[in-house]
């Protein structure tokens, strides 16, 4: 069986046709490896890289963060946590998952990474989260968080969004 696919997200284009079947876990893989495509300068901004704008762009870059986290890049967990309003396992979840990728710019982050994260929010995290955590993460999975590998995590494009407004 012939498997096609083809991307194009901006100035990045993929395609590829074979004999060789993709699963989702592939695609996901792919989009992923996409995403950090755009994380070039000269991709991101569509622009040229040794220009006025594009050099000040660069210049401007806070540690690798993502340019939405520019405004919100000093928050700590327990402040965004706050800003949602997390009352519970989820919430602080979804809290600690915009703190590390929001605040800190990563676009994927491991089940260990939000928990530790959501451990630091000690105003919020009870010993109970730890033990839920499982739960709590099938049951964001889907509208709000990607499950991108096994035990690896990013928010979906939508509440990446709702969140930014949110913090902003």
């Amino acid at each position: 069986m012939t498997a096609k696919v083809r991307i194009k997200a901006g100035p990045v284009e993929f395609e590829y046709e074979g004999e060789t079947e993709l699963g989702v876990a592939d695609i996901k893989d792919l989009f992923t490896h996409i995403e950090t495509l755009f994380k070039v300068p000269v991709l991101a901004e569509g622009g040229e890289p040794h220009g006025q704008d594009g050099a000040a762009s660069h210049s401007d870059a806070d540690n690798g963060s993502s340019p939405s986290a520019k405004g919100a890049a000093k928050l700590h967990v327990n402040s965004v946590a706050k800003a949602l309003d997390a009352k519970t396992g989820p919430d602080l979840a979804i809290a600690a998952a915009a703190t590390l990728q929001i605040i800190e710019g990563k676009d994927v982050f491991s089940r260990n990474e939000l928990l530790d994260t959501m451990r630091k929010a000690t105003k919020y995290y009870n010993k109970n989260m730890s033990g839920n955590l499982t739960k709590i993460l099938n049951g964001l999975i889907g509208e709000e968080l990607n499950q991108i590998a096994e035990g690896s995590y990013s928010l979906s494009a939508a509440k990446i969004k709702a969140l930014e407004a949110t913090l902003a």
